[in-house]
């Protein structure tokens, strides 16, 4: 109560309460800041002990790392009853949102498009070209208006929205956000949800966010929208508090895993995960300066508060590598130029894994 009423007393001063929450965060940003420097440092140094510095717990303890002999090499189980029947395809495309894959290119592809984590249907110019603005919240679906990294302002709305859609057949827009699969639906959009899955401790199969799941599955008609449902084996399960029953993976990785189980051959575009030119193009100390750079700016940015991009960026850097030595797999974003960087991925590796 004496809590409550100081709280209620100090937000009544607001140069008072704005110094005091900034105050905050700040001190949480620079934990976080600490918690980064100190992971990369026993990546290096002692990579299994770099877990004891993950914020949120979101790098694998000793009992919850497979062996290196024991990973599977797709590190998800397709879960055939729970999803649509999809049709073997002989060669597909994977487009990220990353900034080395030129969106005109989507012309000239050939064979079935899949467009992970888009929030928006694409357009075309007064120029011709194809565009993409993002005008939505990416947790709710909901329209959001503001100038930020990731949204426009009321006027480039319109602008947007006023310009010719981009369709061509087989593009389908891979989304698991039931406020954007509803947009996609009414615009009348090929999608694909997924459903991600973790074992607990009975081995019964448990969503992260259950109430979610329960409400794309709505959306699902196995017609205009589709579901595959996997089971994440990226940490050897069951994972039990205090580390949270999921994996900071992102998007893409349970797209190219999902979508590996349907397809033959596998090409990926514009996984960069935030990298903005080649590692190809890195010395060592260049490249670990990059995986730092969106952690350094997510960090003193009030407005991300994830506190898992670091760990994320760790595990995407490994399974592109992964994957990019399959055969039927051709990565072509930034994070397919890992070749030079084999020494950081075997030290990734030794923290992922026993």
């Amino acid at each position: 109560m004496l809590s409550y009423n100081l709280k209620n007393y100090i937000k009544k001063n607001p140069p008072l309460w704005k110094f005091l929450t900034s105050s905050k965060d700040y001190f949480l940003y620079l934990t976080r800041l600490k918690d980064v420097l100190m992971m990369l440092l026993l990546i290096h140094t002692n990579p299994k002990k770099a877990f004891k510095f993950s914020t949120r717990k979101l790098l694998p303890c000793d009992k919850n790392r497979f062996s290196k002999e024991s990973k599977p090499i797709i590190p998800y189980d397709l879960l055939e009853n729970k999803s649509s029947k999809i049709s073997n395809m002989k060669e597909i495309n994977i487009i990220a949102r990353g900034s080395s894959f030129d969106l005109n290119q989507l012309k000239n592809l050939k064979g079935p498009i899949f467009l992970v984590s888009f929030y928006n249907g694409f357009k075309i110019d007064n120029n011709g070209k194809v565009v993409y603005r993002d005008h939505f919240n990416h947790e709710t679906g909901e329209r959001e208006i503001k100038k930020t990294d990731d949204h426009i302002t009321e006027k480039e709305y319109l602008i947007y929205e006023s310009y010719e859609d981009f369709r061509k057949n087989d593009l389908i827009y891979v989304q698991s956000t039931p406020g954007v699969l509803e947009m996609f639906k009414k615009k009348g959009l090929q999608t694909l949800s997924l459903d991600v899955l973790m074992l607990d401790k009975n081995g019964n199969h448990i969503s992260k966010d259950e109430k979610k799941t329960n409400k794309l599955k709505n959306y699902i008609d196995n017609d205009q929208c589709k579901i595959i449902t996997t089971l994440e084996k990226i940490y050897q399960p069951p994972i039990l508090p205090p580390y949270p029953n999921w994996t900071p993976a992102g998007s893409f990785i349970p797209a190219v895993c999902s979508l590996s189980f349907f397809a033959e051959k596998m090409n990926i575009y514009g996984w960069d995960h935030r990298l903005t030119h080649s590692p190809e193009k890195m010395s060592y100390i260049e490249f670990l300066l990059h995986m730092l750079k969106y952690e350094l700016k997510a960090t003193l940015n009030s407005k991300f508060k994830w506190s898992a991009h670091f760990e994320s960026l760790l595990i995407n850097i490994y399974y592109s590598y992964q994957f990019s030595k399959l055969p039927n797999i051709n990565v072509f974003g930034y994070l397919g130029g890992l070749e030079k960087h084999k020494k950081i991925v075997k030290k990734i590796e030794r923290a992922l894994f026993n």
